[in-house]
């Protein structure tokens, strides 16, 4: 299996490959468990076991105890609008200070509190998450010690009576009821089964979030602009980019006279390399879910999660690679963790994608 690491270091002028292997060791890797992510208040960790196992706070480390993960742990990496944010309800703020609230004069536009790196809308959270469950009550495991099994909506609404006992260790059955013990406060939940007659007639062929997801990521296209060109005027409104790394170095170029080198950390090795990787959207959009069906014949919920244009700009303003796109559609399915009721007119998300004589 491919590890980050596996990805090589290179020159990223030496084509759009080499390109895209620059942009994630240096603008993506920062969150995973071989660094202590960004320096940011709420996503700061430790590494390796410590990522998930020790409380940080503020940005600096608690305690030597180890502990069980909780859901602040998880959001240290899980954040800036990828799931467990969703889980949340957080959706992120636009960079462009027009774009986020609360707003400041621009001489304190950077002083609200930003513990992730970008303010967030506070939208629906996943309905588990308001009843009081946590990450690690359905993800065991969280794909970090080993393979987990897996484990879908069915495993645990899908049961019926007389069935063996999901394997969950915080299930059991009490009086030909399924109950899940929270594992943060030990907590019993009754675990509604499926009852709609639409599962059995949909079950087989629809994803469980196209009904029961209120809102989905929809950010497209997100661009990317590798620039070797101390130029940094235009990326003034662009300021906070949800990287503690290129906001500091913007904020210092922009207001000092003594200018900072253009270089940025790689993710796994913290060495530092010559040019900034710098991001902007197209759109942010949550309230239009884009449903298609998959390679495996199942409707589901898909993102523009690879909507991905690249750019290079040498130092003296030469572009050397222009809105190369990483993937056609860039579409992949997605499982949104923003469950709540189906609603009335649930049929209209799918109907389009269905044979003509079950319409």
């Amino acid at each position: 299996m491919a590890k980050p690491t596996d990805i090589p270091i290179t020159d990223p002028a030496a084509g759009p490959l080499a390109l895209s292997d620059d942009m994630l060791r240096r603008r993506c890797l920062r969150c995973h468990i071989y660094s202590n992510g960004d320096a940011y208040d709420a996503v700061t960790h430790g590494t390796g076991c410590a990522a998930c196992h020790l409380s940080f706070a503020s940005g600096k480390m608690v305690s030597h105890a180890f502990v069980a993960p909780t859901d602040k742990h998880c959001l240290s990496c899980h954040y800036g609008n990828r799931v467990g944010s969703d889980y949340h309800g957080r959706f992120e703020h636009d960079y462009n200070w027009e774009y986020r609230t609360p707003y400041f004069s621009q001489t304190s536009r950077n002083t609200a509190p930003r513990p992730a790196g970008v303010e967030w809308h506070d939208l629906a959270p996943d309905i588990h998450q308001q009843r009081g469950l946590i990450c690690i009550d359905c993800h065991r495991d969280s794909g970090h010690h080993h393979r987990e099994s897996r484990v879908t909506c069915s495993t645990c609404h899908g049961w019926r009576p007389g069935q063996p006992v999901p394997s969950l260790d915080t299930l059991s059955v009490r009086a030909q009821e399924l109950l899940l013990i929270g594992r943060l406060n030990g907590k019993e939940h009754a675990v509604p089964l499926l009852r709609h007659p639409a599962h059995r007639q949909y079950g087989s062929q629809v994803a469980c979030q196209v009904c029961h997801g209120q809102w989905s990521f929809n950010d497209a296209p997100i661009h990317l602009l590798l620039s070797n060109r101390p130029d940094y005027e235009p990326w003034e409104r662009l300021t906070v980019q949800g990287s503690s790394e290129v906001e500091a170095l913007l904020e210092h170029n922009l207001h000092y006279s003594e200018e900072h080198p253009l270089s940025m950390r790689d993710g796994l090795t913290g060495q530092p390399r010559p040019g900034i990787w710098y991001q902007g959207y197209g759109q942010r959009r949550w309230e239009q879910m884009i449903v298609r069906r998959d390679a495996d014949g199942i409707i589901k919920v898909f993102r523009p999660y690879l909507d991905l244009h690249l750019s290079m700009l040498a130092a003296d303003g030469q572009v050397l690679f222009d809105n190369i796109v990483g993937r056609e559609s860039g579409l992949l399915p997605y499982t949104p963790h923003t469950t709540g009721p189906a609603g009335l007119f649930f049929r209209d998300r799918f109907r389009h994608l269905l044979p003509t004589e079950e319409k």
